[in-house]
C-alpha cells in the first residue's frame, strides 16, 4: 500500500495538523499490517503450562497465529488485528483485556516495586492503572503498595473503577481513584501501615481529636475500600514512589483510534485533534501535568512521562521544557531497562542539521540530556506509536514556578 490512499483519506485539516507537526502521513501506511495486543490477567499468578494453554485456545479462536510479546511479561500478540475481543473464550471469562503493547512498556518503565505508593497522574480509562495494581500485588503480604488514579473527567473516573471492579479482584484492596485535575492535585500518598488496625487504633488513642475530623471534597476520594479513605489513611505526608504522566494528547499516534474515524466520520477527527486551538493548547497542558506530577514525586524516585503523540511538540519540547526548568542535579533521564534487547525502540528527535537548531541553539545541552527517551514508531516496533521518558528525581529541591512558566521549549527569535 502507498501513500496516496491514507493521505487522500484524511481531511485536508489533518493532514495540515499532521505537517505542522512534521508528522510523516506515511506511518499511517502500516496499520493495516499491525498485530492486535492483549494482556494476560494476573499473568504472574499462572504457570507457563497454563499460559501456553490459554495461548492456543485464543490461537484456535481467533484463528491466527497467536505469540508472547518477548521482553513484555504478559502481552499476547493476535496476527489478526481484525479479532473481536468477543469472540474469545479468554475474554468472556475475564483472562484477558485489550491493551496495546506500547501502553504497557509505558507502565512498566515504572519499575514499580512491592510497597510502592504510584500515582497515575491520568489515569483513563484504566488499563495501565490494572496493570500497576497487579504488579503491587506480587509479595503484597511482605509490603503494601498503593496506586492513586486521577482523572479530570467524572465520566473517565468511573470507566476506571468499572474496569477495577471487574478484573481487579483482591488487588482493588490497594487502589484508591480521584475525580480531579491532575495539574492541580495534591493528596498526599496514603499513611504509611494504612491497612494495620492496630496502627489505626493506636494513632486514635493518641490523637482523639482526629477521629471525627472532617475531610474536604479535595481529601476524599471518589472511590476507594474501606480502609484506604479513612481518615488515617487519607491523612499521609508522603510523596510517591513512583508517578506515572500518560499524558492527554492528540492521539495521533494511535494508529487504529485515527482509523476509526473512518466510520465515524472524518469530521468529528477534525473537532477531536485538529480544532479548539489543540496543537497550541495540548502541550501546555501536557507541561503541567508533567510538573505537577514532578511536585508529587519524592526524591529518589521515578517518573514517567509518555504520549501516544508522534508530535515533537508533545513530546521533545515537553521534555525539553521540564528539563530547561530542572538542572542536571534535579532531573536524570534515565535508560528503560525494558527496552534493552527487548523491544525495537526509535530514537526521539533531534536537530540533525543547521537549519532545524534555528530557535533551539541554546537548548543543546537540554536535547543531550534527553537522549535516554524513546520513541515506539509503528513502522519499527509494530506497536501503536508511544513517546516514553523515564526521570529520576535526585534532589530533595522544590521549586514553585509561576504558572506562564510552566511550558514546553520555545523557539528563539
Amino acid at each position: 500500500m502507498d501513500t496516496e490512499p491514507a493521505a487522500s483519506q484524511f481531511p485536508p485539516n489533518f493532514l495540515a495538523f499532521l505537517e505542522e507537526n512534521h508528522i510523516d502521513v506515511d506511518v499511517y501506511n502500516v496499520q493495516k499490517d499491525l498485530p492486535r495486543y492483549v494482556r494476560i490477567l494476573r499473568f504472574s499468578q499462572k504457570s507457563a503450562c497454563e499460559v501456553c494453554e490459554l495461548v492456543q485456545q485464543i490461537r484456535t479462536d481467533a484463528k491466527c497465529d497467536v505469540s508472547e510479546v518477548d521482553g513484555v511479561p504478559g502481552f499476547l500478540r493476535i496476527a489478526n488485528q481484525d479479532t473481536k475481543l468477543s469472540q474469545l473464550r479468554a475474554y468472556v471469562a475475564g483472562d484477558i483485556i485489550g491493551m496495546d503493547v506500547s501502553s504497557g512498556i509505558a507502565a512498566l518503565s515504572l519499575s514499580v516495586e512491592p510497597g510502592d505508593n504510584v500515582l497515575d497522574l491520568c489515569c483513563a480509562p484504566g488499563a495501565k492503572l490494572l496493570l500497576l495494581a497487579e504488579l503491587l500485588a506480587i509479595n503484597a503480604g511482605v509490603s503494601h503498595g498503593t496506586v492513586t488514579g486521577v482523572d479530570i473527567s467524572p465520566h473517565r473516573i468511573a470507566t476506571c473503577r468499572s474496569l477495577i471492579k471487574k478484573h481487579a479482584g483482591s488487588n482493588k484492596g490497594f487502589v484508591r481513584l480521584y475525580a480531579q485535575d491532575g495539574t492541580t492535585f495534591n493528596c498526599r500518598a496514603p499513611r504509611a501501615k494504612w491497612w494495620d488496625p492496630a496502627e489505626i487504633r493506636e494513632v486514635q488513642l493518641e490523637h482523639p481529636e482526629r477521629k471525627g475530623r472532617r475531610r474536604t471534597m479535595l481529601d476524599k476520594p471518589w472511590f476507594a475500600p474501606k480502609l484506604l479513605s479513612t481518615n488515617y489513611a487519607c491523612s499521609g505526608s508522603d510523596l510517591y514512589d513512583r508517578v506515572l504522566v500518560d499524558a492527554e494528547c492528540t492521539h495521533d499516534g494511535s494508529l487504529a483510534h485515527v482509523q476509526k474515524y473512518e466510520r465515524w466520520g472524518w469530521e468529528h477527527l477534525d473537532t477531536q485533534v485538529v480544532n479548539n486551538n489543540r496543537s497550541q493548547s495540548v502541550p501546555i497542558l501536557q507541561s503541567q501535568l508533567l510538573e505537577n506530577g514532578w511536585r508529587m514525586l519524592k526524591p529518589g524516585g521515578v517518573l514517567v512521562y509518555s504520549t501516544c503523540s508522534l508530535s515533537r511538540f508533545q513530546n521533545e519540547y515537553v521534555l525539553g521544557g521540564f528539563l530547561s526548568r530542572h538542572a542536571e542535579h534535579e532531573a536524570l533521564v534515565e535508560v528503560i531497562p525494558l527496552l534493552q534487547n527487548q523491544v525495537a525502540a526509535s530514537p526521539i528527535w533531534q536537530p540533525s542539521c543547521a537549519e532545524e537548531w534555528v530557535g533551539l541553539e541554546q537548548h543543546r545541552g537540554v536535547f543531550a540530556r534527553m537522549k535516554c527517551a524513546v520513541r515506539l514508531d509503528p513502522r519499527v516496533s509494530n506497536t501503536s506509536g508511544m513517546f516514553i521518558a523515564r526521570i529520576r528525581k535526585l534532589s530533595d529541591v522544590q521549586t514553585t514556578f509561576d504558572v506562564e512558566d510552566i511550558a514546553p521549549l520555545k523557539l528563539e527569535t
